[in-house]
C-alpha cells in the first residue's frame, strides 16, 4: 500500500465517524463581519501580477497555504516544487508557453507536479490532478495577497518537443505530470484585472 492509498484509507474513516455522528462541534470558528468582509476585501483585491521588482521573497506562507488546501479524499497527489536558480527561472521561462519572456522575473517559480500514482480510478486521472492543482493555486494567490505578494498563474503548456528536456532538467519520475506553475514575487506596481 503507498502513502496516498493510506490518506485515502484514512480519509474514509474520517468520513464514516462524521457521518455517523452529529455535525458539528461545540468549539467550532465563527467569523465575525469584520472578519468576512476583511477576507472578501482580499479576494477582490487579488489579481495576477506578471510585473516583479528584484527583491528576495518569503514564501512560507503560500506554501503553508498549498499545502492545506482541499484535495481529492485527502491524498495529497499534487506537490509544490520551488525553483528560484536564476538559470532554471530562465530556461522556464523558454519552456512555459505562458510565461514566455516575463516569468523569469519572479523571484519565485512553483511548479505543481502531480504524481499520478496517487490517482488510482483511471477515470479521473485527466482531471483530478488539476482540480487538485486549481484548489491550491486559490490558496496560493489569497496567501500571496495578504502576505503582499504578486502571483500568477502559468498554464502547464509546454511543447512536444521540450518535454523530455523539461521533465530531465526538474527532476520529474515517469509517472509524474506538470498541472502548472506560479509565478511569485514582490512588486512596485500592481496590476490591475
Amino acid at each position: 500500500m503507498d502513502q496516498y492509498q493510506e490518506r485515502y484509507l484514512a480519509h474514509q474513516a474520517r468520513k464514516a465517524e462524521i457521518l455517523k455522528s452529529t455535525y458539528g462541534t461545540p468549539d467550532f470558528k465563527t467569523y465575525s463581519i469584520d472578519e468576512q468582509n476583511d477576507f472578501f476585501k482580499i479576494v477582490e483585491n487579488r489579481c495576477s501580477q506578471r510585473a516583479f521588482i528584484s527583491e528576495e521573497t518569503d514564501i512560507g506562507n503560500v506554501l503553508y497555504a498549498m499545502n492545506h488546501s482541499p484535495n481529492s479524499c485527502d491524498r495529497k497527489g499534487v506537490y509544490p516544487v520551488v525553483v528560484s536558480e536564476r538559470k532554471d527561472k530562465e530556461i522556464l521561462s523558454g519552456l512555459l508557453v505562458g510565461g514566455v519572456g516575463w516569468i523569469h522575473r519572479a523571484d519565485k517559480i512553483i511548479l505543481l507536479i502531480a504524481d499520478m500514482e496517487c490517482y488510482k480510478n483511471p477515470a479521473e486521472q485527466s482531471f483530478m490532478p488539476y482540480l487538485d492543482a486549481g484548489a491550491m493555486l486559490t490558496s496560493a494567490y489569497l496567501a500571496a495577497e495578504v502576505s503582499n505578494l504578486g502571483c500568477c498563474f502559468v498554464n502547464p503548456n509546454i511543447r512536444d518537443e521540450n518535454k523530455v528536456f523539461f521533465m530531465s532538467r526538474f527532476g520529474l519520475k515517469d509517472n509524474e505530470i506538470l498541472c502548472g506553475a506560479l509565478a511569485i514575487g514582490k512588486y512596485e506596481l500592481k496590476h490591475r484585472r
